[in-house]
Protein backbone atom coordinates (compact mmCIF):
# COMPACT_ATOMS: atom_id res chain seq x y z
CA UNK A 1 0.00 0.00 0.00
CA UNK A 2 1.37 3.19 -0.62
CA UNK A 3 -0.21 6.62 1.15
CA UNK A 4 0.60 10.44 1.24
CA UNK A 5 0.99 10.33 4.71
CA UNK A 6 0.86 7.84 7.63
CA UNK A 7 0.89 8.29 11.62
CA UNK A 8 2.40 5.91 13.95
CA UNK A 9 0.94 5.52 17.03
CA UNK A 10 -3.07 5.59 17.60
CA UNK A 11 -2.81 7.51 21.25
CA UNK A 12 -4.49 10.79 21.59
CA UNK A 13 -1.64 12.71 19.76
CA UNK A 14 -1.82 10.14 16.59
CA UNK A 15 -5.31 10.66 16.73
CA UNK A 16 -5.29 14.42 16.75
CA UNK A 17 -2.29 14.61 14.63
CA UNK A 18 -4.34 12.51 12.34
CA UNK A 19 -7.54 14.04 12.64
CA UNK A 20 -6.03 17.81 11.65
CA UNK A 21 -4.11 15.77 8.18
CA UNK A 22 -7.63 14.71 7.39
CA UNK A 23 -9.17 18.22 8.14
CA UNK A 24 -6.39 20.06 5.77
CA UNK A 25 -7.42 16.67 2.60
CA UNK A 26 -5.11 14.39 2.83
CA UNK A 27 -7.45 11.79 1.71
CA UNK A 28 -4.32 8.98 1.57
CA UNK A 29 -4.10 9.02 5.20
CA UNK A 30 -3.18 5.63 7.32
CA UNK A 31 -2.88 5.47 10.97
CA UNK A 32 -1.62 2.37 12.34
CA UNK A 33 -1.60 0.98 15.89
CA UNK A 34 0.39 -1.86 17.37
CA UNK A 35 -2.79 -2.82 19.48
CA UNK A 36 -6.07 -2.79 19.51
CA UNK A 37 -7.74 1.28 19.59
CA UNK A 38 -7.77 2.57 23.36
CA UNK A 39 -5.62 -0.15 24.88
CA UNK A 40 -4.18 0.58 28.48
CA UNK A 41 -0.39 -0.15 27.62
CA UNK A 42 0.87 3.63 26.68
CA UNK A 43 -0.33 6.49 28.73
CA UNK A 44 -3.47 7.88 26.62
CA UNK A 45 -6.62 5.63 28.27
CA UNK A 46 -8.53 6.53 31.14
CA UNK A 47 -11.85 8.16 31.68
CA UNK A 48 -10.15 11.65 32.67
CA UNK A 49 -7.02 14.25 32.39
CA UNK A 50 -6.48 18.04 33.57
CA UNK A 51 -6.65 20.99 31.62
CA UNK A 52 -5.36 24.42 33.13
CA UNK A 53 -3.38 27.26 32.86
CA UNK A 54 -1.17 27.24 35.67
CA UNK A 55 2.30 25.89 34.79
CA UNK A 56 5.73 26.23 35.90
CA UNK A 57 6.94 27.20 32.79
CA UNK A 58 5.39 30.36 31.03
CA UNK A 59 5.47 29.21 28.00
CA UNK A 60 2.75 26.41 28.20
CA UNK A 61 0.94 29.13 30.11
CA UNK A 62 0.74 31.21 27.06
CA UNK A 63 0.26 28.33 24.79
CA UNK A 64 -3.08 27.11 27.06
CA UNK A 65 -4.65 30.31 25.79
CA UNK A 66 -4.95 29.48 22.71
CA UNK A 67 -5.84 26.00 23.51
CA UNK A 68 -8.66 26.86 25.55
CA UNK A 69 -9.82 29.77 23.35
CA UNK A 70 -9.79 28.69 20.38
CA UNK A 71 -8.97 24.89 19.70
CA UNK A 72 -10.76 22.59 22.18
CA UNK A 73 -13.81 24.93 21.49
CA UNK A 74 -13.49 23.94 17.73
CA UNK A 75 -13.59 19.77 18.79
CA UNK A 76 -16.31 20.35 20.84
CA UNK A 77 -18.31 21.91 18.05
CA UNK A 78 -17.28 19.32 15.86
CA UNK A 79 -17.72 16.27 18.21
CA UNK A 80 -21.23 17.71 19.48
CA UNK A 81 -20.75 17.54 23.27
CA UNK A 82 -18.57 18.99 25.83
CA UNK A 83 -15.53 17.78 26.02
CA UNK A 84 -14.02 20.20 29.13
CA UNK A 85 -16.38 19.90 32.04
CA UNK A 86 -15.68 23.16 34.35
CA UNK A 87 -14.54 22.27 37.67
CA UNK A 88 -12.06 24.56 39.98
CA UNK A 89 -8.50 23.81 39.96
CA UNK A 90 -6.11 24.33 43.20
CA UNK A 91 -2.31 24.62 43.05
CA UNK A 92 -0.31 24.12 46.05
CA UNK A 93 2.50 22.90 47.75
CA UNK A 94 5.98 24.38 48.66
CA UNK A 95 7.04 24.60 45.41
CA UNK A 96 4.34 26.62 44.57
CA UNK A 97 6.61 29.65 43.59
CA UNK A 98 7.10 28.08 40.48
CA UNK A 99 3.95 28.41 39.55
CA UNK A 100 3.72 32.20 40.53
CA UNK A 101 6.62 33.26 38.69
CA UNK A 102 5.53 31.68 35.36
CA UNK A 103 2.03 33.23 35.17
CA UNK A 104 3.64 36.47 36.32
CA UNK A 105 4.99 36.48 32.93
CA UNK A 106 1.36 35.97 31.40
CA UNK A 107 -0.47 39.00 32.15
CA UNK A 108 -3.59 37.73 30.83
CA UNK A 109 -4.41 35.20 32.88
CA UNK A 110 -4.05 37.74 35.96
CA UNK A 111 -7.98 37.91 36.36
CA UNK A 112 -7.82 33.89 36.16
CA UNK A 113 -6.02 32.86 39.02
CA UNK A 114 -6.70 33.85 42.06
CA UNK A 115 -3.65 33.50 45.00
CA UNK A 116 -5.30 32.12 48.49
CA UNK A 117 -3.66 32.12 52.11
CA UNK A 118 -3.70 28.48 52.83
CA UNK A 119 -6.80 28.90 55.91
CA UNK A 120 -8.91 30.74 53.44
CA UNK A 121 -7.97 27.46 50.68
CA UNK A 122 -9.19 25.13 53.49
CA UNK A 123 -12.06 26.93 54.03
CA UNK A 124 -13.24 26.80 50.48
CA UNK A 125 -11.71 22.92 49.99
CA UNK A 126 -12.36 21.53 52.65
CA UNK A 127 -11.02 18.18 51.86
CA UNK A 128 -7.47 19.42 51.87
CA UNK A 129 -5.39 20.77 54.93
CA UNK A 130 -2.45 22.89 52.89
CA UNK A 131 -0.16 22.10 55.92
CA UNK A 132 3.27 23.01 53.89
CA UNK A 133 1.57 25.30 51.28
CA UNK A 134 2.68 28.88 51.75
CA UNK A 135 0.33 30.14 49.30
CA UNK A 136 -2.46 28.55 47.26
CA UNK A 137 -3.71 29.31 43.48
CA UNK A 138 -7.35 28.89 42.54
CA UNK A 139 -7.32 28.84 38.65
CA UNK A 140 -10.81 29.55 37.10
CA UNK A 141 -9.77 28.02 33.66
CA UNK A 142 -9.81 24.57 34.70
CA UNK A 143 -11.43 21.80 33.99
CA UNK A 144 -11.90 17.95 33.77
CA UNK A 145 -11.14 16.45 29.88
CA UNK A 146 -13.75 13.85 29.11
CA UNK A 147 -10.32 11.70 28.09
CA UNK A 148 -12.40 8.69 26.75
CA UNK A 149 -14.93 10.47 24.73
CA UNK A 150 -12.51 12.62 23.12
CA UNK A 151 -10.51 9.61 22.19
CA UNK A 152 -13.70 7.85 20.49
CA UNK A 153 -14.70 11.36 18.78
CA UNK A 154 -11.44 11.53 16.72
CA UNK A 155 -11.51 7.67 16.50
CA UNK A 156 -14.96 8.36 15.07
CA UNK A 157 -14.13 10.75 12.91
CA UNK A 158 -10.92 8.70 11.55
CA UNK A 159 -12.79 5.35 11.25
CA UNK A 160 -11.70 4.35 7.62
CA UNK A 161 -7.77 5.59 8.58
CA UNK A 162 -7.11 3.21 11.56
CA UNK A 163 -5.02 -0.09 10.96
CA UNK A 164 -5.11 -2.18 14.29
CA UNK A 165 -2.82 -4.27 15.29
CA UNK A 166 0.01 -3.01 12.99
CA UNK A 167 3.00 -3.23 14.27
CA UNK A 168 6.29 -0.83 12.12
CA UNK A 169 9.30 -3.64 12.70
CA UNK A 170 11.50 -0.74 10.84
CA UNK A 171 11.39 2.45 8.91
CA UNK A 172 13.61 2.50 5.24
CA UNK A 173 14.75 5.83 3.52
CA UNK A 174 14.33 5.60 -0.21
CA UNK A 175 12.73 7.90 -2.61
CA UNK A 176 9.55 6.94 -0.59
CA UNK A 177 9.22 6.13 2.97
CA UNK A 178 9.01 2.09 3.58
CA UNK A 179 7.74 0.99 6.93
CA UNK A 180 8.37 -2.91 7.07
CA UNK A 181 5.14 -4.07 8.96
CA UNK A 182 3.82 -7.36 10.17
CA UNK A 183 0.96 -6.76 7.64
CA UNK A 184 3.30 -5.99 5.02
CA UNK A 185 5.44 -3.10 3.97
CA UNK A 186 3.56 0.24 3.46
CA UNK A 187 5.06 3.12 1.69
CA UNK A 188 4.41 6.93 1.87
CA UNK A 189 5.91 10.54 1.28
CA UNK A 190 5.26 11.55 4.63
CA UNK A 191 5.50 10.14 8.03
CA UNK A 192 4.75 11.24 11.51
CA UNK A 193 5.86 9.40 14.67
CA UNK A 194 3.45 9.47 17.37
CA UNK A 195 4.48 6.00 19.61
CA UNK A 196 4.96 7.02 22.87
CA UNK A 197 7.96 4.85 24.88
CA UNK A 198 8.32 2.34 21.48
CA UNK A 199 9.41 5.69 19.71
CA UNK A 200 13.08 4.82 20.63
CA UNK A 201 12.55 1.36 18.98
CA UNK A 202 11.62 3.26 15.44
CA UNK A 203 14.42 6.03 16.04
CA UNK A 204 17.25 4.44 18.41
CA UNK A 205 19.04 7.73 18.31
CA UNK A 206 16.09 9.15 20.42
CA UNK A 207 16.98 6.96 23.55
CA UNK A 208 19.12 9.54 25.21
CA UNK A 209 16.32 12.34 24.98
CA UNK A 210 13.34 9.66 25.91
CA UNK A 211 12.49 7.73 28.73
CA UNK A 212 9.66 5.55 30.12
CA UNK A 213 8.26 5.09 33.46
CA UNK A 214 5.90 2.75 35.02
CA UNK A 215 2.98 5.30 37.24
CA UNK A 216 0.12 3.82 39.68
CA UNK A 217 -2.86 5.75 39.87
CA UNK A 218 -5.16 5.14 42.79
CA UNK A 219 -9.01 6.20 42.96
CA UNK A 220 -10.11 6.69 46.34
CA UNK A 221 -13.35 7.20 48.68
CA UNK A 222 -13.31 10.35 50.59
CA UNK A 223 -15.68 11.97 52.96
CA UNK A 224 -16.55 14.33 51.21
CA UNK A 225 -18.83 15.72 47.91
CA UNK A 226 -16.25 13.97 45.15
CA UNK A 227 -17.79 14.85 42.01
CA UNK A 228 -17.29 17.59 39.26
CA UNK A 229 -18.02 20.84 40.23
CA UNK A 230 -18.56 19.87 43.93
CA UNK A 231 -13.92 18.52 44.03
CA UNK A 232 -11.25 20.42 42.81
CA UNK A 233 -9.13 19.31 40.29
CA UNK A 234 -5.84 20.41 41.65
CA UNK A 235 -1.93 19.84 41.63
CA UNK A 236 0.77 19.33 44.82
CA UNK A 237 3.69 21.18 43.81
CA UNK A 238 6.60 19.59 45.71
CA UNK A 239 10.63 20.95 45.95
CA UNK A 240 11.10 18.31 43.76
CA UNK A 241 9.59 16.91 39.91
CA UNK A 242 9.14 13.35 41.63
CA UNK A 243 7.84 14.27 45.30
CA UNK A 244 4.72 16.03 43.18
CA UNK A 245 1.34 14.61 42.96
CA UNK A 246 -2.09 15.45 41.11
CA UNK A 247 -5.56 14.10 41.41
CA UNK A 248 -9.06 14.91 39.71
CA UNK A 249 -13.07 14.36 40.91
CA UNK A 250 -14.99 11.46 40.82
CA UNK A 251 -15.86 10.99 36.82
CA UNK A 252 -17.42 8.32 35.02
CA UNK A 253 -16.08 6.05 37.54
CA UNK A 254 -16.09 5.60 41.27
CA UNK A 255 -12.97 7.26 43.38
CA UNK A 256 -11.56 10.78 43.37
CA UNK A 257 -8.37 10.23 41.38
CA UNK A 258 -4.44 10.17 42.80
CA UNK A 259 -1.27 9.77 41.19
CA UNK A 260 2.41 10.32 42.19
CA UNK A 261 3.64 12.38 39.02
CA UNK A 262 6.70 10.12 38.42
CA UNK A 263 9.38 10.45 36.09
CA UNK A 264 13.53 10.22 36.15
CA UNK A 265 16.47 8.44 34.13
CA UNK A 266 15.91 4.69 34.75
CA UNK A 267 13.67 3.89 31.86
CA UNK A 268 11.06 1.01 32.29
CA UNK A 269 10.12 -1.33 29.40
CA UNK A 270 6.83 -0.36 27.85
CA UNK A 271 5.95 -4.17 27.19
CA UNK A 272 5.59 -4.54 30.90
CA UNK A 273 2.36 -6.34 31.91
CA UNK A 274 0.85 -3.62 33.62
CA UNK A 275 -1.01 -5.00 36.79
CA UNK A 276 -4.53 -4.79 37.60
CA UNK A 277 -3.98 -4.54 41.78
CA UNK A 278 -2.28 -1.27 43.24
CA UNK A 279 1.47 -2.61 44.32
CA UNK A 280 1.78 -2.65 47.82
CA UNK A 281 4.59 0.02 47.50
CA UNK A 282 2.86 2.71 45.77
CA UNK A 283 -0.72 2.09 47.78
CA UNK A 284 1.92 3.08 50.65
CA UNK A 285 3.39 5.78 48.97
CA UNK A 286 -0.12 7.47 48.30
CA UNK A 287 -1.49 6.86 51.49
CA UNK A 288 1.72 7.72 53.79
CA UNK A 289 2.96 10.74 51.45
CA UNK A 290 -0.39 12.44 50.35
CA UNK A 291 -3.36 11.57 52.29
CA UNK A 292 -2.19 11.36 55.64
CA UNK A 293 -0.40 14.78 55.31
CA UNK A 294 -2.76 16.57 53.03
CA UNK A 295 -6.09 15.42 53.26
CA UNK A 296 -8.43 15.68 55.87
CA UNK A 297 -11.15 12.83 56.74
CA UNK A 298 -10.89 9.20 55.77
CA UNK A 299 -9.68 7.81 52.43
CA UNK A 300 -10.42 4.29 51.58
CA UNK A 301 -8.79 2.96 48.13
CA UNK A 302 -11.18 1.53 45.83
CA UNK A 303 -9.69 1.16 42.47
CA UNK A 304 -6.51 1.21 40.52
CA UNK A 305 -5.02 1.95 37.19
CA UNK A 306 -1.80 1.79 35.76
CA UNK A 307 -0.19 3.66 32.50
CA UNK A 308 3.37 4.13 30.95
CA UNK A 309 5.08 7.58 31.23
CA UNK A 310 7.15 9.03 28.29
CA UNK A 311 8.74 11.91 29.03
CA UNK A 312 11.92 14.32 27.50
CA UNK A 313 14.33 15.27 31.34
CA UNK A 314 12.93 18.87 31.09
CA UNK A 315 9.26 17.29 30.47
CA UNK A 316 8.68 19.72 27.15
CA UNK A 317 7.57 18.05 24.44
CA UNK A 318 9.82 17.49 21.21
CA UNK A 319 7.68 18.79 18.03
CA UNK A 320 9.94 18.59 14.91
CA UNK A 321 11.06 17.14 11.89
CA UNK A 322 13.36 14.45 11.94
CA UNK A 323 16.98 15.93 11.58
CA UNK A 324 18.17 13.07 9.25
CA UNK A 325 15.11 13.27 7.13
CA UNK A 326 12.56 16.34 6.86
CA UNK A 327 9.98 13.74 5.98
CA UNK A 328 9.60 12.23 9.00
CA UNK A 329 8.15 14.13 12.15
CA UNK A 330 8.56 13.38 15.57
CA UNK A 331 5.90 14.26 18.41
CA UNK A 332 7.37 12.97 21.82
CA UNK A 333 7.65 13.64 25.63
CA UNK A 334 3.23 14.33 25.90
CA UNK A 335 3.25 12.12 29.02
CA UNK A 336 2.03 13.19 32.59
CA UNK A 337 0.40 16.96 30.80
CA UNK A 338 0.06 16.51 27.15
CA UNK A 339 -3.56 14.98 27.01
CA UNK A 340 -4.88 18.78 27.21
CA UNK A 341 -2.53 20.13 24.31
CA UNK A 342 -3.82 17.75 21.51
CA UNK A 343 -6.13 19.99 19.40
CA UNK A 344 -2.91 21.86 19.56
CA UNK A 345 -0.15 19.83 19.00
CA UNK A 346 -2.01 17.38 16.50
CA UNK A 347 -2.09 20.36 14.04
CA UNK A 348 1.45 21.41 14.77
CA UNK A 349 2.56 18.08 13.57
CA UNK A 350 -0.09 17.54 10.88
CA UNK A 351 1.14 21.09 9.53
CA UNK A 352 4.94 20.51 10.15
CA UNK A 353 4.54 17.43 7.73
CA UNK A 354 2.46 18.94 5.27
CA UNK A 355 4.03 22.71 5.17
CA UNK A 356 7.62 22.64 6.67
CA UNK A 357 5.80 25.56 8.80
CA UNK A 358 2.46 25.84 11.00
CA UNK A 359 -0.23 28.45 10.64
CA UNK A 360 0.23 29.49 14.38
CA UNK A 361 1.73 32.72 15.35
CA UNK A 362 1.80 31.80 19.18
CA UNK A 363 3.15 28.32 18.45
CA UNK A 364 6.12 29.99 16.05
CA UNK A 365 7.23 32.13 18.66
CA UNK A 366 8.52 28.79 21.20
CA UNK A 367 8.76 26.73 18.19
CA UNK A 368 12.66 26.33 18.65
CA UNK A 369 11.52 25.21 22.77
CA UNK A 370 9.85 22.09 21.10
CA UNK A 371 12.97 21.32 18.54
CA UNK A 372 15.55 18.96 18.27
CA UNK A 373 18.33 21.23 19.01
CA UNK A 374 16.65 22.21 22.43
CA UNK A 375 15.74 18.51 23.67
CA UNK A 376 18.30 17.80 26.69
CA UNK A 377 19.76 14.18 27.92
CA UNK A 378 18.49 12.12 30.30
Amino acid sequence: MRYDCVVLGAGINGLATAYALKKQGVEKLALLEQFQFGHGQGSSHGRSRITRSSYSTSKYVALMQLVHNRLWPAWEEAAGQPLLHKNPGIFFGPGIARYQDSLREVPEVSDLIEELEPAEAARRFPPFLFPDSPKVLVDHTCAVVAADRTMRFLAGQLKDKIQEHCQVQSIERGSSLYLDTNRGGIECERLVVTAGPWTTRLLPQLKPNLRAAHQDVGYFEIDAPAEVGQFPVWVYAGEQADTSFYGLPEFERPGVKLARHRTGPHGDDPDRQLGDQIPEEAARDLMENFVAHQWSGQARLIGYDACIYTNTCTEDFILDHWPEDDRVVVGAGFSGHGFKFAPLTGQVLAELAIFGRTSLPEFERHRQAFSFAAAQCW
